[in-house]
């Protein structure tokens, strides 16, 4: 009663709704408008499920009937709003009607295929093919198993065109809602959708499996093909190829499954018996072979096994008749069965379809070439999707991690899932999941990783053979990839060559990496590879030395920066770090140590600095054995190898009369001297060889190179041996404290070379040290050994083939020391100072002065104390023009006022007379008392003073030295070590005295030289202005102002670009226009001799010049507005040339009369802007 109470309640509600509907339905049936159609639509939402399940069909034909219509054919809109409204009925019901399924599927895709076009894809709105594809989808979401099955039985080639459809507007067009519309709509087509399959990807329903696996099979080469070039085209964004290949490995592994292949674990002689009957097939041959084909079917056909062991036996036709012959029942066959097992045999010979028997009622619409999936199809399958799979590959470097990790699931589906039907897509996918382990996205390698730890949990032999030949196929590869321009793909080779070693390098013992290196040449192999992928590049700049300056402006660097004598050829930094980690990961390996000696002996064949490169950071890694660094250190600080000639070997100068008199009689340059090694310290025996002046030398100067390139590789493998150093010190930790007296001084050198490079790699190896031997930074390294570096230094400086080490060492332990070491250093610079006078030791002059330079920047540093300048105020522009005429005004009113001799009387309570004669008895006591003082003696100098005084004046005698860089350096000396006189004239003078006539000669050499010698004539206009002020207005102004005005002619028009400002002219005359203003400041310029130097400051005001010419003559102005106002008022008044009127302020003490001309805008255009800016900065 309960159901037949349901029945007539659903069918008081199917009434109901079908009188809602049907109003609508034949509205749309006679007149398809937007209203009608939109109004079915709101309709269809409000009714329920159970309802429109009910009325489906009678709710759809109309649109069906429409769409079949050819009034319909060009009205895209409408067709598109009927798609839609069809779409919101299919996605509430199930569809049950296989004739109605047929319509809706044949002619929605009627509306988007045509044959003639390109790709067969009608030309239609994209808007249309759009929802054609959503209710294609929907459509097969919605039908029950029994019309799917009959579908995916009878109508393979339906279902082909619909794959066909989606695939190309997936290929071919460009609105990406439409592409990922037709892939979702090919999966649900070929039944490996999300919602028709489970969590594992794979159909439950058994039945529909087999029709969809029947249908894969006939269309599975030309999907994927088609699905591959949609991921390997080039996509503007990453969501198509992540659908293209979701898609890809949810067809793929449906069909490729291995539990769809049929294996045996056990073969039996029923099969080899069937296997020969196969082949002893009758045929139409006549040949002997067929013959004996034939005599075999025989003996196999009458179950004779003896005979047949016989007949193998033999190897000869049996002539016997078989003992025993079975007689097979002939089974009554037509004629079409006759032919179809025929046809049988011969497709299984070649290994291709079988022909399957149609049992279905609808035997005119089956599919008469269903192949038949056995291992010989899987086999030929999954040679053909290898195909595919390769050319996927290149994805592992595309740019979106969703990309590479939706290929990492294919290629973990394919190794789990098809491991047995797809073995040529094995090693493929194995190096993708490898490689993709060391990814930069977190969620990409983790994957990765859990994929291949579930993979290698217990490997089988054959698996592991095939994992080591890929290894050495890459390894082989690698030199070509490197050469190659795409950067993605070889950080892609390096993570794979990574990912190898962690499976190879698994914690059993020994390791399997091991053998496989130690069985064959591997170990070379490895190596070679290793040389082509860390291929240096060097630059010629890293040969550039600057003249002078202190080692901490040329040696410091920043630790995380690129190092420029670390730049690899192929690999960018990132891959340079992948690289260095790929080393690491080799260097933790068990063979690490047998490869390490491979390493030195090629290193010890050639000295090659990609060699260095490996071998550090193979011994510096974190996981690597500690004994690695330690042969490693002995090799680098061995004498031969540290030390590198750096300098280029320069053609030899005329003899000159200091080297010999005559050289018919003496040459010294035409005889050699040897050493003789291993006797004691100190001690050498010198043999002089072919004195005479008609035997040249043959051999090359000691420590020196021949050619650029030759030093410049030198250079870089100082600098990573260097470098070297600190990476096995962070290594090895506080077991470094063994090798530190070793290596300190070494290192020490290095930070006091003249290279910056080799200064910055020595700089980052102390710190370093300095962190492995727990110093909070290479000040306290020094602090805690500074016993070591003077019993060191004063050893090394009584030997003269040391002087040179001990110079750089001193310098830098001055530069990385506090004022506690002082005392040390007193004693060590007075000997600098006094070998600095020999001649004999002239060679190494550039070092005593770096020395000398260190230790006055050290004394600044320590004792010198910055004084404030105060500059003078900035008053307003009208008092400064009435500030000397009111000042004078009162002055004078003063003078009249005391003059009055009434008035003084009347202030002071005395008579002028009284005054007067006070006056002169005060002088006459004067004249007749005498200073009975005795005058106290001035304080002696403090230390630091007298050994700058006595360096100072060393240097003096090396301003006008003959070559550039110690000349340089001597003046740089002097500037930064005069300051330090300041307030001790006495000794200063006489100083400024002695240096003026060399720098006044150094103002007419080369701009390097008179740029420095400016700014020290600078500085002493400063210290001493009125003991110099003849001497620059006399020597130096004149130079100055000459050049400024020689040169304003060739600096116009040099803008940003011009190659004039990379000039040394250039660069002079930014220093003379920066000296000019103090110059005049400080020696108190007047009258003519202030003018020059204002005429030659303008012309740099006009704006021709560069623009950093410009705002130094700004500045220039401004500076001499504060010396000295009005002058410089005037002068600019009179440049601006303008007539403007100048109303002066109301004054009581005189009458001011109105001023023509201003000089806060001139009339030429090309001063105007920067006369104002001057008065604007002034203000």
């Amino acid at each position: 009663m309960q159901n037949l109470e349901q029945l007539h309640k659903m069918n008081a509600h199917l009434k109901e709704a079908f009188t809602r509907i049907k109003p609508i339905c034949d509205m749309v049936m006679v007149n398809p408008s937007p209203e009608h159609i939109t109004a079915f639509a709101a309709l269809v939402g409000e009714l329920k499920m159970e309802i429109i399940q009910e009325l489906q069909q009678y709710m759809l034909f109309p649109f069906i009937t429409h769409l079949q219509s050819k009034e319909m054919e060009t009205k895209y809109e409408m067709q598109r709003l009927l798609i839609d409204s069809m779409r919101e009925v299919l996605q509430r019901v199930c569809v049950t009607s296989f004739e109605m399924c047929m319509k809706i599927e044949m002619g929605l895709l009627s509306l988007v295929f045509e044959k003639p076009k390109p790709g067969m894809i009608a030309d239609v709105p994209e808007e249309l093919k759009l929802s054609v594809m959503q209710c294609l989808t929907v459509l097969m979401l919605h039908i029950d198993q029994p019309t799917r099955v009959k579908m995916l039985e009878n109508q393979v080639p339906l279902l082909a065109q619909a794959v066909f459809v989606s695939v190309h507007l997936a290929k071919l067009e460009k609105l990406r809602s439409l592409r990922l519309a037709a892939i979702t709509c090919l999966c649900a087509h070929t039944g490996c959708h999300p919602q028709q399959t489970d969590a594992r990807g794979l159909v439950p329903d058994p039945a529909i499996e087999t029709a969809v696996l029947g249908l894969l099979a006939c269309i599975l080469p030309g999907v994927l093909a088609a699905l591959q070039d949609v991921a390997m085209s080039d996509n503007p964004g990453h969501a198509v190829v992540v659908a293209a290949l979701n898609a890809t490995h949810r067809v793929l592994c449906l069909t490729m499954h291995n539990k769809h292949l049929a294996t045996k674990e056990t073969i039996t002689a029923d099969d080899f018996v069937a296997m020969l009957a196969e082949k002893a097939k009758p045929s139409n041959d006549v040949s002997k072979e067929s013959i004996r084909d034939s005599r075999l079917g025989a003996i196999i056909a009458a179950r004779d096994y003896h005979s047949l062991a016989e007949f193998i036996r033999s190897g000869r036709d049996q002539t016997d008749p078989p003992r025993r012959e079975r007689k097979i029942p002939k089974q009554k066959k037509n004629r079409n069965q006759n032919a179809n097992q025929k046809n049988v045999n011969y497709m299984e010979r070649l290994g291709s379809y079988e022909r399957t028997p149609n049992t279905s009622q609808n035997a005119a619409k089956a599919p008469r070439d269903i192949p038949k999936r056995t291992s010989e199809w899987y086999t030929m399958a999954g040679d053909k999707l290898a195909i595919v799979i390769k050319s996927l590959i290149p994805l592992v470097s595309h740019e979106h991690f969703k990309v590479r990790k939706e290929l990492a699931i294919l290629c973990y589906r394919i190794i789990s899932e098809c491991s047995a039907t797809m073995q040529p897509s094995l090693p493929m996918s194995l190096d993708v999941l490898i490689s993709l382990c060391h990814d930069s996205y977190q969620e990409v390698s983790d994957y990765c990783e859990a994929a291949l730890k579930a993979q290698f949990s217990n490997p089988e032999r054959e698996t592991m053979d095939s994992l080591c030949e890929n290894f050495f196929a890459t390894i082989n590869c690698l030199p070509r990839i490197m050469n190659n321009i795409d950067e993605n793909r070889k950080l892609s080779a390096l993570n794979l060559i990574a990912g190898y070693l962690t499976i190879l390098c698994d914690g059993g013992r020994p390791q399997r990496l091991t053998s496989l290196l130690t069985a064959s040449d591997g170990f070379d192999r490895v190596c070679d590879a290793l040389l082509a992928t860390a291929d240096m590049y060097t630059d010629l700049s890293l040969l550039a030395r600057p003249a002078g300056g202190d080692i901490t402006g040329l040696s410091s660097c920043e630790l995380s920066g690129p190092c420029p004598w670390r730049r690899l050829r192929h690999l960018s930094p990132a891959g340079g770090q992948q690289l260095q980690g790929l080393l690491a990961s080799f260097g933790a390996a068990e063979c690490a140590e047998l490869m390490l000696d491979r390493l030195l002996e090629l290193f010890h064949e050639r000295r090659s600095c990609d060699l260095i490169y490996i071998i550090n950071y193979l011994g510096s890694g974190p996981d690597s054995n500690p004994d690695l660094a330690r042969r490693i250190i002995s090799v680098y600080i061995t004498e031969d190898v540290w030390y590198q000639p750096l300098e280029v070997q320069s053609g030899e100068k005329p003899l000159s009369a200091d080297e010999t008199l005559d050289e018919s009689v003496y040459n010294p340059r035409a005889w050699t001297r040897d050493s003789v090694p291993g006797l004691f310290e100190g001690a050498i025996e010198t043999r002089f060889t072919d004195i005479s002046s008609t035997l040249p030398r043959v051999r090359l100067e000691p420590n020196t190179c021949v050619t650029l390139g030759h030093a410049r590789r030198n250079l870089t493998m100082s600098c990573l041996l260097t470098e070297g150093l600190g990476l096995m010190a962070l290594r090895l930790g506080p077991d470094y404290q063994h090798y530190l007296l070793k290596t300190l001084c070494l290192l020490l050198e290095r930070v006091g070379s003249r290279y910056p490079p080799l200064r910055s790699s020595g700089l980052i190896a102390l710190q370093h040290v300095a962190a492995a031997t727990d110093a909070s930074d290479v000040t306290d390294l020094i602090g805690r050994n500074a016993d070591y570096f003077t019993s060191q230094v004063t050893g090394r400086l009584k030997k003269a083939w040391n002087t040179q080490s001990a110079l750089q060492i001193l310098s830098v332990v001055m530069e990385y020391s506090d004022v506690t070491i002082l005392d040390y250093l007193y004693g060590i610079v007075e000997d600098v100072l006094v070998q600095s006078c020999d001649q004999y030791y002239e060679k190494n002059l550039y070092s005593y002065l770096q020395v000398f330079l260190t230790f006055i920047n050290c004394i600044r540093k320590w004792f010198l104390t910055e004084e404030t300048v105060k500059r003078k105020e900035s008053h307003a522009l009208e008092i400064d023009v009435l500030k000397d005429v009111i000042e004078f005004a009162h002055n004078k009113e003063e003078v009249e006022r005391l003059l009055t001799s009434r008035e003084l009387e009347e202030e002071t309570g005395r008579s002028v007379e009284e005054m007067y004669r006070e006056d002169l008895q005060r002088r006459e006591e004067e004249l007749l008392d005498y200073d009975d003082t005795v005058t106290q003696e001035a304080a002696p100098l403090p230390q630091h003073v007298r050994v700058t005084i006595t360096i100072l004046k060393r240097c003096v005698h090396f301003v006008s030295y003959k070559r550039r860089d110690e000349a340089l350096v001597a003046m740089e000396t002097l500037e930064r070590g005069l300051v330090l006189l300041r307030g001790h004239d006495d000794q200063l003078l006489p100083l400024v005295h002695q240096l003026w006539e060399p720098l006044a000669v150094r103002l007419q050499h080369e701009p390097p030289l008179a740029r420095q010698a400016l700014r020290l004539l600078a500085l002493l206009a400063d210290l001493a202005g009125e003991f110099v002020r003849d001497r620059v207005v006399k020597d130096v102004l004149p130079r100055v102002c000459s050049l400024l005005r020689s040169c304003s002619r060739r600096s116009v028009l040099a803008d940003a670009g011009s190659s004039y400002r990379l000039t040394a002219s250039y660069s002079l005359q930014r220093s003379a226009l920066e000296a000019l203003g103090p110059l005049a400041a400080n020696v108190g310029l007047r009258a003519a001799t202030l003018q020059d130097a204002l005429k030659a400051g303008a012309l740099y005001l006009h704006n021709n010049q560069p623009k950093p010419l410009q705002l130094l003559a700004v500045k220039f102005f401004k500076d001499m507005l504060e010396y000295d106002y009005g002058s410089s008022w005037q002068f600019l008044r009179r440049l601006a040339n303008n007539k403007l009127q100048l109303t002066p302020p109301a004054c009581r003490f005189v009458s001011l009369q109105t001023v023509t001309g201003s000089p806060y805008e001139s009339t030429d255009p090309h001063y105007d802007n920067n006369i104002k800016l001057i008065f604007y900065v002034h203000k």
